[in-house]
């Protein structure tokens, strides 16, 4: 039996990709979670019954603001939004939903006096970076540099985590052809990126600092390390 002091609730933006997905089902195995809050443009698609899932559908990520009252007496947030330049439709459209939802959401979740934030960023990602839209990988670079900054800048959280992660594997497929056994050998399983960030939010919501404390885990070594 859990201590009911020992447990929190939390919140998930960006549920509906690999590493959201892998997130949201260790939350809901996770006896010391209580509650886990999915707010997406579409259901989370997780095979699950029962009533700690709140899956919130709205229109437009951009219309996050609406849902005030569903941030609320969440001790976690988590930013697991993540596109490419073909999906969002073009450099502008990729800015405005990475860098554009990311400031919203974190607004919210300081707002509501949420104690953790943890966000997906990409390793070697720096705000100051010169990243022009003709050359998309260093605009990638900038835009993750500059979707830190919205939650280790001028908000209340007591902390925040920054995962950089490489090379990410989101395949499940166990086969072992020669091509598969290069890929895993260096890249980062989403699932196992998953469970460093519930495993380093539950840390963090435990065993709090008494100063604001920023965490950076940059590359994939650095995220297996953790377990």
């Amino acid at each position: 039996m859990v201590n009911k002091k020992q447990q929190f609730q939390s919140l998930v933006i960006g549920g509906t990709g690999a590493t959201g997905k892998c997130l949201l089902e260790l939350l809901l195995k996770n006896e010391k979670c209580k509650k886990v809050t999915h707010i997406g443009r579409s259901p989370s698609e997780i095979d699950y019954k029962g009533d700690k899932l709140v899956d919130i559908t709205i229109e437009s990520m951009f219309f996050i603001n609406q849902t005030k009252s569903y941030w609320l007496e969440n001790d976690i947030f988590f930013n697991c939004i993540g596109t490419t330049r073909s999906r969002a439709g073009s450099a502008k459209s990729f800015v405005d939903i990475e860098l554009g939802i990311s400031k919203i959401a974190a607004r919210m979740a300081s707002e509501s006096k949420i104690k953790h934030a943890s966000l997906i960023s990409a390793q070697g990602a720096n705000p100051n970076k010169w990243g022009p839209e003709f050359v998309h990988p260093l605009l990638y670079l900038k835009t993750m540099g500059e979707k830190e900054q919205t939650i280790t800048s001028d908000f209340s959280f007591n902390s925040v985590s920054i995962f950089r992660p490489g090379f990410l594997n989101r395949s499940s497929s166990n086969n072992s052809k020669l091509i598969d056994k290069l890929i895993k050998s260096f890249s980062l399983p989403v699932n196992q990126l998953a469970k460093a960030m519930m495993l380093d939010a539950e840390k963090s919501i435990f065993n709090p600092v008494s100063s604001k404390k920023i965490n950076f885990y940059e590359g994939n070594q650095k995220i297996k390390n953790m377990f």
